[in-house]
């Protein structure tokens, strides 16, 4: 049986915090980043937590701003915020070994360039490569985004704006930790090729992609797989 992680809010200033939950464990242990419009209790958080578990390791998980039980409205979080909000998490977290999903994948990579020596390690699952850079495009003709469980809410032009000043381009190349990629072959939403051309760029040879076979964007059936092979990889370059 996993263990419960116990519940923790970290303040950020200015009336703005983020909720999570920690399990204790050896270090460097897990922290997950959920995707757009997904909360931190979601199938694959809940597969890594377990898998931490059983493994002895630490694991920590947030609410993103925007999301769940942290401040912030949907649509009105800029990314650039969300980044700043993932490297304050490792530097409560310390060293660790570092897992997002779409948006948080994208979230992780950034709060992974900016704070390498907090970063043991990094797996990116369908990263939201050209999402945030094109939020205008993926617009419906109210200004609404709409996430692949159906949600939908109204995209701030500052939101926009904040998206197209990230240097998205030169990202895998500022990547220094062991990296797994993970993409579905039919991911609906990022297309695979996207996550090829960002792994091909990132410059050292301490990386494995995965390209599933008709996987979609979530990749929630093949969680436990996924673990696996990103603790192979981190065993395996140390």
């Amino acid at each position: 049986m996993t263990a419960d992680p116990l519940p923790f809010r970290l303040d950020l200033g200015e009336g703005h915090y983020l909720v999570g939950d920690q399990l204790a464990g050896e270090r460097p242990g897990y922290v997950f980043l959920h995707g757009l419009g997904s909360v931190r209790g979601g199938e694959k958080s809940a597969s890594l937590l377990a898998h931490a578990a059983a493994h002895g390791r630490a694991f920590l998980r947030i609410d993103m701003r925007g999301h769940g039980d942290s401040s912030g409205k949907l649509g009105r979080v800029k990314v650039s915020e969300l980044i700043a909000d993932a490297v304050r998490t490792l530097e409560r977290t310390g060293p660790c070994r570092l897992v997002g999903s779409s948006l948080g994948a994208l979230v992780g990579a950034f709060a992974a360039a900016a704070r390498p020596e907090l970063v043991r390690g990094l797996a990116l699952l369908a990263p939201a490569v050209g999402f945030v850079t094109n939020l205008a495009r993926r617009l419906d003709p109210q200004g609404r985004m709409w996430t692949s469980e159906g949600l939908g809410f109204v995209v701030e032009p500052q939101v926009i704006e904040d998206g197209q000043q990230l240097d998205e381009s030169g990202l895998p190349m500022r990547l220094r930790a062991p990296t797994l990629v993970v993409h579905g072959s039919a991911d609906e939403v990022i297309p695979v090729r996207a996550g090829e051309r960002f792994f091909a760029a990132i410059p050292h040879a301490r990386k494995e992609l995965w390209i599933v076979p008709g996987g979609d964007h979530r990749l929630n059936t093949i969680a436990d797989q996924i673990w696996t092979r990103f603790d192979s990889l981190l065993d395996r370059v140390g």
